[in-house]
């Protein structure tokens, strides 16, 4: 490389692609952020639908436990009401009532013995993955912890990053800076300054004409490649 212009720009373009890179992670933290966030309130919803699960069984067998109770007072009431009629029909009646209502109660209490077993089934399996849920959302707060700790880092790291590119520029010949910046919203990415090799461009890897690569070995103005418009060097 024989321009001296050519080396300050691409001290330029190192401290530009440095100063890039650090802009590009802070404004990935933000998403990051979101999907732990996200993480969390989906970790914290499936605790509450298990809770509520349980709870619903729960309430179940309190309301069967509550419906015997109503069918014993039933049979008792019936029981009364027998000693009380003296009608053959009214009585057959009465004792009808009675066995339909022990029925019914041996019934719920199946299901209530059911329902207890579930119950206990479904509250180990609850505490368990809760355990579980919760030492992942442990672990994912600790991370949030973590990200805004990195970014308050790289906001003090792009500081001094446009300082060092500032600094970088200062050095460069405005002429050649005015190509280079062009080059910058005429390419997506880096490099911008790119070396010749084998005649073909290092950005964009492609063929240069002869006149660009013989041009690129001559200092006191940039050459550009006449694929891509990257400055390039030899």
């Amino acid at each position: 490389m024989s321009d001296p212009q050519i080396e300050k720009l691409l001290i330029v373009q190192d401290r530009d692609v440095a100063l890039q890179k650090i802009e590009q992670e802070l404004a990935r933290i933000p998403q990051e952020r979101n999907a732990l966030e996200a993480n969390i309130t989906a970790e914290q919803a499936n605790i509450e639908a298990a809770r509520q699960a349980l709870k619903e069984k729960e309430v179940e067998r309190s309301e069967i436990d509550t419906e015997v109770k109503a069918k014993e007072s039933a049979i008792a009431r019936f029981l009364t009401q027998q000693l009380e009629v003296k009608k053959n029909d009214e009585y057959r009646a009465l004792t009808h009532q009675i066995e339909q209502s022990q029925q019914e109660i041996a019934e719920l209490e199946e299901r209530e013995i059911e329902l207890m077993l579930e119950i206990d089934t479904t509250r180990e399996a609850f505490e368990a993955e809760k355990a579980i849920i919760e030492a992942r959302i442990q672990e994912q707060t600790k991370q949030i912890a973590q990200l805004g700790e990195r970014e308050n880092n790289l906001k003090a790291s792009v500081d001094e990053a446009k300082a060092n590119v500032e600094a970088a520029r200062s050095a460069a010949d405005e002429n050649y800076l005015g190509h280079y910046d062009r080059v910058k919203t005429l390419c997506k990415r880096p490099p911008y300054v790119a070396q010749i090799e084998a005649h073909k461009c290092g950005g964009c890897h492609l063929r240069v004409s002869n006149e660009v690569s013989s041009g690129a070995l001559l200092a006191g103005e940039p050459h550009f490649c006449d694929q891509c418009a990257r400055i390039v060097y030899a």
